[in-house]
């Protein structure tokens, strides 16, 4: 099992790492300004279209996830299959849109390009991070202002970055559901209204995918979600 000296070890090495810049800018004349020549695709990286998903993601490289890279080298946790670190997700095409992304997410336009983008891709659903996960609290506020400024969508945020999410709670709009997924396989789920764990037993799996795209469940608020091993979630 990870010890929470280990992932204070890792996050101390990775210190260095840019911070996500607070934006705090002029929302109206920003976006109007991002709106221009494309500018808010440009910053954004653009937007996947997952199989299972009726609705546009956006993630950066799973090897850029703060806990789950550490969760990743050890065997029995729930980042240790990873599916965004194998098979299609580790083609450099692939790889080179999501770093594009990470690289545009450091940009202080970030957000309202966000907001240009969700606004004209998204009807109804907006998955966040089909691979890699919260790079600290300035990006979870940055995603709270997104959310609050699309209404109309709901957006989906799984997350393991549990301390980045406590510390924005009390900011995180109706139309975000920020969902805390457990570290272990077959671990108990964290203290948080919306949650999800991964099984071994398919008998206890309660995530309808495959035979169904599981965004309802995940998006809408059901208290807790069961995904089997191996499934993407």
């Amino acid at each position: 099992m990870i010890s929470c000296r280990t992932v204070r070890f890792h996050l101390a090495l990775t210190g260095d790492s840019p911070e996500v810049p607070l934006y705090e800018g002029d929302l109206d004349r920003d976006i109007q300004f991002v709106s221009r020549k494309r500018m808010a695709e440009k910053i954004v990286g653009g937007f996947s279209y997952p199989s299972k998903m009726p609705c546009p993601a956006w993630g950066i490289p799973a090897r850029r996830c703060r806990i789950g890279s550490v969760l990743a080298q050890q065997e029995g946790t729930t980042c240790h299959n990873c599916y965004a670190l194998k098979n299609l997700f580790r083609m450099g095409q692939v790889q080179r849109a999501y770093e594009r992304r990470y690289q545009g997410l450091l940009n202080v336009l970030w957000t309202p390009a966000m907001i240009a983008m969700c606004r004209w891709y998204c009807d109804d659903y907006m998955r966040l991070f089909d691979s890699g996960d919260l790079q600290g609290i300035n990006h979870l506020k940055n995603i709270c202002t997104i959310a609050a400024n699309v209404r109309d969508v709901l957006f989906w945020l799984p997350t393991r970055e549990y301390e980045v999410v406590k510390a924005c709670k009390d900011e995180v709009p109706e139309n975000l559901v920020v969902r805390l997924s457990a570290h272990q396989v077959d671990g108990r789920p964290p203290r948080w209204p919306t949650t999800s764990t991964v099984v071994t037993d398919a008998n206890e799996a309660t995530c309808p995918a495959p035979h169904g795209f599981h965004y309802e469940k995940g998006a809408r608020g059901s208290r807790e979600v069961a995904h089997r091993d191996g499934e993407k979630q």
